[in-house]
């Protein structure tokens, strides 16, 4: 775990292939071949969550243990219609589909933020937006914290 520095700037390809930053590879222990899970946020702003095969199932086993309802049962659906697969080249890099790209609004060059259980793409001019909205969050944390 590196802390608070994880967030890399990266540039999709013109094939949409994203290459994962050593440090996530690492620590996440991806290797070529291995399938990942591509999850599209559509909160707003959008992004699209990565996760490993073991993230993936502790997720799922989380969900699982949730009551059943209609909330839950739609959740499931949302996942089922929109989550893609994806194999890691021999490079490290995924490639993204081009309707996860539109539907998470991706441009070419993307923010990857390490969340220390998966990984998060987003889009430059979100991120810096949602940010912008989260300094004094940040602030008010930091003084209660120190």
């Amino acid at each position: 775990m590196n802390g608070f520095n994880d967030k890399y700037l990266h540039t999709l390809d013109s094939k949409s292939r994203l290459l994962l930053p050593l440090d996530i590879r690492q620590q996440f222990k991806i290797r070529k071949g291995d399938q990942l899970y591509l999850i599209p946020n559509l909160s707003k702003p959008e992004y699209l969550e990565i996760r490993t095969e073991a993230q993936w199932k502790a997720y799922q086993e989380q969900f699982s243990r949730q009551e059943s309802n209609d909330q839950k049962k739609d959740f499931l659906r949302y996942a089922m219609m929109f989550q893609e697969r994806a194999t890691v080249d021999g490079q490290g890099r995924v490639s993204i589909s081009r309707r996860l790209c539109e539907l998470c609004k991706l441009d070419a060059t993307v923010a990857v933020i390490n969340m220390q259980s998966y990984a998060e793409v987003w889009n430059i001019t979100h991120m810096e937006r949602k940010y912008a909205d989260l300094v004094r969050a940040f602030k008010e944390i930091n003084d209660r914290l120190f």
